[in-house]
């Protein structure tokens, strides 16, 4: 996972895979993986499900931790365990039966958002992100802020994202003891502000 951030977004620089195997000392629901064509204009085909069971078995030797195959409308194959482990061989992948695929991680049922208000839109995310993981038990895989549209201001609450599935009830911040928001994982606009956040659950 490559570092990224600017003034209005900020995403931990560690590696996907080292996400995924720290997921074993957290609770989480489900790890989620999709296998892609590397060419974006064709789908993997529906193949015999035999031969897909023998090209895992000879490719994954945590094979028997999958819990679940399916095929996707987008044309893609989306694996499902609850093995850190197994999770990073399938998004090892880069050939899937002859066919040179790239893989995703689904980060719904493995991470956590919620909304912290009242942080000062002057503070750096870079900074608040240290600041959370230093007096928190918690990893920060994302950062939002949100965006007003019509003027392009930027405005208090923060969107963070943690990775594993439990929330605590109030982080530290400066000192601070201040209570979280939950956050519902889906496009919305809010009536007072007319903020517009729609938060995708791929990150690569």
């Amino acid at each position: 996972m490559a570092d990224t951030s600017n003034s209005v977004y900020v995403r931990c620089g560690k590696p996907v895979n080292e996400l995924v195997m720290r997921l074993g000392v957290l609770q989480y629901e489900e790890i989620n993986i999709t296998i892609s064509n590397a060419d974006k204009s064709k789908k993997i085909p529906q193949t015999n499900p035999f031969l897909v069971q023998d090209f895992i078995k000879k490719s994954i030797n945590r094979h028997q931790q999958i819990d679940n195959m399916r095929y996707t409308r987008q044309g893609k194959i989306q694996f499902t365990t609850k093995d850190p482990i197994c999770a990073v061989q399938l998004l090892s992948l880069t050939k899937f039966m002859e066919i040179d695929v790239s893989t995703d991680l689904i980060w719904e049922n493995i991470s956590a958002p919620f909304l912290v208000a009242d942080i000062p839109t002057t503070t750096p995310l870079e900074e608040l992100s240290k600041e959370i993981q230093d007096k928190n038990d918690c990893l920060v895989v994302e950062m939002r802020r949100f965006v007003k549209p019509n003027s392009g201001k930027v405005t208090s609450p923060v969107l963070i994202t943690i990775l594993g599935t439990t929330v605590p009830e109030t982080i530290k911040l400066w000192f601070i003891r201040q209570r979280i928001q939950p956050f519902a994982d889906r496009p919305r606009q809010c009536n007072k502000c007319s903020c517009v956040y729609a938060r995708s659950t791929h990150m690569r």
